[in-house]
């Protein structure tokens, strides 16, 4: 495709009828998109092991009001706050844009939910769509976590929980303070445990201190784990609780998927806010569809393709499948010369298109050789492919066409 054309096409996309914008929807133009790619991620097979995380979608533009959040902590520090739940691979699950105080206008939430905050909202949402939250557990920072929460997830959602979680929502939990803890020594920790309600929490030093709550883990076993020591100009050996490793190794899964989207992001710079999400749920969906291909060639000890490789693939393919030859009119085939011109000979489609079973209908052509037997001339043409592929019936019989488009 010319790139003029493309930039044309841009001009004009849209994904939804503006005269049926309904009031309050302030994601009406994107919506479409986002619920079909929302879906397909909710379909996908789970993990088992969440993270919750917030995700910048990067937009310097002013045409988004409000929509448009200032992080100043964040990589991208400007554009739209996605929360999103994903697997520890870094496959994304379910995720949520933040739109101020209509966030949650198309979820019900109980008396009980609705008295807490807008973090613990987020992670309800995001939970509601686990196929087997018995069996799941989900990992959240300090900006989700309370103690409220943890308990309603086992209690209500039957789901196991890990987070750190700031001081201030401790509900007057007894700890020694960060002062007393350092004066310990790194590697010091203290915690309290209420096994009523099946509530844990500890607090650990390293360099400074955290502290995590959880309903499935405790600080048993103690670990070690190796730091750098400033004072002796070298690595040393920390002890380290069981929950702080845990929440280490399961929470990275959506700077993981973020981290992948910015390796090879789509360029759709615009001043309309919404293709900047299209941008993004392109990506998404890619990453998805690689992590997956990846997974379950690695399942059966295959070599895959690196993600660049991948996304080249999906391109390649997309071109040739739209690369069917338009058929003149009538009128314009009577101005051409009768002469034969020799055709160049047409190129094979990749294995990705060939056996994708969609579109590849067979339609009658000029008599020619088959390109699979080579030895039988044909009128039938793979619309999609633009190969001839003959039928034959009788004690020759064979059927190129289907031969050709299966594995």
């Amino acid at each position: 495709m010319p790139v003029k054309r493309f930039k044309k096409l841009r001009r004009r996309i849209h994904f939804q009828d503006n005269n049926t914008d309904p009031q309050g929807d302030r994601l009406f133009k994107i919506r479409p998109l986002i619920e079909k790619l929302r879906q397909k991620c909710i379909a996908i097979e789970e993990e088992g092991l969440f993270s919750i995380d917030e995700m910048m979608i990067a937009y310097k533009g002013k045409k988004a009001g409000s929509l448009r959040q200032y992080m100043p902590k964040k990589p991208k520090k400007w554009g739209f706050k996605m929360f999103v739940r994903a697997g520890v691979s870094g496959i994304v699950q379910d995720f949520l844009i933040y739109t101020g105080s209509s966030t949650f206008d198309e979820i019900l939430f109980s008396k009980e939910e609705q008295q807490m905050g807008l973090g613990a909202k987020v992670v309800l949402a995001l939970c509601r769509t686990i196929q087997k939250p018995e069996e799941s557990f989900v990992y959240f920072d300090n900006f989700f976590c309370s103690l409220e929460l943890i308990e309603y997830l086992k209690k209500n959602k039957k789901l196991e929980s890990l987070g750190t979680i700031r001081s201030n929502r401790l509900r007057g939990c007894p700890l020694l303070s960060d002062k007393e803890l350092l004066r310990k020594g790194r590697g010091s920790f203290d915690y309290r445990v209420d096994n009523s309600v099946g509530l844990a929490v500890i607090k650990w030093a390293d360099t400074k201190c955290v502290t995590l709550a959880s309903s499935y883990i405790s600080h048993s076993p103690v670990f070690e784990v190796s730091r750098f020591s400033k004072e002796q100009k070298k690595k040393v050996n920390v002890q380290c609780p069981q929950i702080v490793k845990q929440y280490n190794i399961h929470m990275g899964g959506v700077d993981l998927s973020d981290m992948l989207v910015s390796l090879y992001k789509t360029p759709f710079k615009s001043k309309r806010w919404y293709l900047a999400m299209f941008s993004q749920m392109i990506d998404i969906a890619v990453n998805n569809a690689w992590l997956l291909y990846r997974r379950d060639l690695a399942s059966q000890g295959k070599k895959y393709n690196k993600l660049k490789d991948f996304r080249i693939n999906i391109a390649k393919s997309l071109i040739e499948s739209r690369n069917v030859p338009r058929k003149r009119t009538s009128a314009a085939a009577n101005l051409l010369p009768q002469n034969k011109i020799k055709v160049p000979v047409a190129p094979r489609p990749t294995e990705d298109v060939r056996f994708d079973n969609v579109g590849h209908f067979p339609v009658f052509t000029e008599k020619g050789r088959c390109r699979l037997c080579t030895n039988g001339q044909t009128t039938i043409l793979c619309q999609k492919c633009n190969l001839r592929l003959c039928i034959v019936s009788g004690a020759n019989q064979r059927n190129c066409f289907t031969s050709y488009h299966s594995k």
